[in-house]
């Protein structure tokens, strides 16, 4: 997996999610409020999958202290997640 292709698929996540907000600013009713709620899913899953990909990228080149740190990270972000949907 190249930082390239990274690269790209974060590019794609920042135009979308600049065309969800400026949806979310000035379209009014449902799809106004779709747009928005769109732009805070991507804004919260861009960095997640960065992490997700560097940790198979650490995984596959046998660095285990990243692997193992990025491991954890996500496992704090879906565990606070869970809870967040539980409450």
């Amino acid at each position: 997996m190249s930082f390239r292709a990274l690269s790209r698929v974060l590019q794609v996540a920042l135009i979308l999610t600049f065309a969800c907000a400026l949806g979310g600013a000035f379209i009014p009713g449902v799809v106004g409020r779709v747009s928005g709620t769109a732009c805070i899913v991507l804004l919260i899953a861009a960095p997640v999958v960065r992490v997700g990909w560097l940790v198979v990228d650490w995984t596959r080149e046998r660095d285990t202290r990243f692997a193992l740190l990025g491991s954890a990270l996500l496992l704090v972000l879906a565990t606070s997640g869970a809870i967040a949907l539980v409450r």
